[in-house]
C-alpha cells in the first residue's frame, strides 16, 4: 500500500504540469489567429 501512492503522486505530477503549458499554447494560438484576422480586416478595409 506504501509503494503504491508515491507512483500514482509521480504519474500525477507530469500530467498536471503538461496541462496549463498545453491550455497556454492553445490560448495563444488563438489569439495569434483573431489578432491576424484583425489584422486582415484593416488592411482590406
Amino acid at each position: 500500500m506504501t509503494q503504491s501512492k508515491p507512483r500514482q503522486v509521480q504519474v500525477l505530477v507530469p500530467r498536471t504540469a503538461v496541462a496549463p503549458r498545453r491550455f497556454a499554447a492553445s490560448m495563444l494560438s488563438a489569439r495569434t489567429v483573431m489578432f491576424f484576422l484583425l489584422v486582415d480586416r484593416a488592411l482590406s478595409a
